[in-house]
């Protein structure tokens, strides 16, 4: 019996030294880390994405592989991270759609704050709250008072319903206690090239997609969502020098399965802040007009927090309903 005991001691110990193994700080030593990306290829965040991951492999001493799965605004690649292994292989890359979807869709097959942690604020885009230049208003004052006088300028195109740029009108709407009536396309594109086209007065999208057309001509720029102004477009006001407290940038960030160990969580941070400090890496961010900051874990789950309670109070006040 002695004997057996001990044979079945010494098999459980074989079994259970590379479980044990896995759980200490070889990260990532197993096997490539995989960044999922929550939109298409060719995107301006896929397009960030694809900066970070060589320099993230060069801090990590391990392979960074970028995968679109792209769908239902986030979801489907929200899904697919909260459902993986928590052993920090399976990496999420977003934007504040993460926090959005949670506010508006009620019957998500995961919960954001529940099942994800925050790895790292990587930067934020500011958006921009663009006219047809025959709009005669050239700040977000003028403008509410045209629209107050003329029901047809309180009209505003977005890339669509859950959008960062609906929320940022919305949020507007919210803290202005303002009456706008909100035009959904479905993507930025057509949304700027109906406002470009006179079809919708205003716009709400991101800077980066809306400067060329500004610097054009076709479109004019009343405002931006940033706390500061953009020193791409200095001249133009924040909506917060008109309605204090209004921040609405589309920021960038990472997360993991909420499971994942604390070390593994610091790993793949640092590994980012050192992709970050990259002059190649910055460089990309300023062509999407963004601003990189580095936040911390801890810093990116207290913004989805606050955004969550936040853009809730929006879709139950605006009666907001997801297509």
């Amino acid at each position: 019996m002695n004997i057996l005991r001990a044979t079945r001691l010494v098999s459980w110990a074989l079994i259970a030294t590379p479980l044990l193994a896995g759980a200490q700080p070889d990260y990532p030593a197993r096997q490539p880390v995989r960044l999922i990306v929550t939109f298409a290829p060719g995107g301006g965040s896929d397009t960030i994405a694809r900066s970070l991951n060589a320099k993230m492999s060069e801090k990590l001493g391990q392979t960074v592989i970028v995968e679109n799965k792209p769908g239902a605004g986030g979801s489907i690649a929200t899904d697919y991270v909260a459902k993986a292994a928590p052993d920090g292989y399976t990496v999420l890359f977003t934007v504040s759609s993460h926090s959005i979807n949670q506010a508006l869709y009620p019957s998500l097959p995961f919960n954001t704050e529940r099942d994800l942690r925050g790895v790292t604020l990587i930067g934020a885009l500011p958006q921009v709250l663009a006219v047809h230049p025959s709009v005669p208003a050239s700040n977000l004052k003028e403008w509410i008072a045209l629209g107050q006088r003329d029901p047809r300028y309180r009209q505003y195109a977005t890339g669509g319903i859950g959008s960062p740029g609906h929320f940022a009108g919305g949020l507007l709407q919210s803290m202005g206690k303002l009456s706008l009536q909100h035009i959904p396309y479905r993507g930025a594109g057509p949304a700027i090239a109906d406002v470009v086209g006179n079809q919708v007065p205003a716009v709400f999208g991101t800077l980066s997609g809306a400067l060329p057309h500004i610097r054009s001509g076709k479109l004019k720029a009343i405002a931006v969502t940033s706390k500061e102004r953009s020193p791409l477009l200095p001249e133009v006001q924040t909506i917060a020098e008109s309605v204090p407290g209004y921040e609405s940038d589309t920021w960038i960030g990472t997360f993991v399965p909420h499971g994942t160990p604390q070390a593994v969580v610091d790993k793949l941070h640092q590994a980012t802040l050192a992709a970050l400090a990259d002059n190649e890496v910055k460089a990309r961010m300023e062509t999407q007009a963004g601003r990189v900051i580095g936040g911390s874990p801890e810093a990116l789950d207290k913004l989805v927090s606050q955004e969550i309670v936040q853009f809730t109070r929006v879709v139950r006040e605006q009666g907001i309903k997801p297509e």
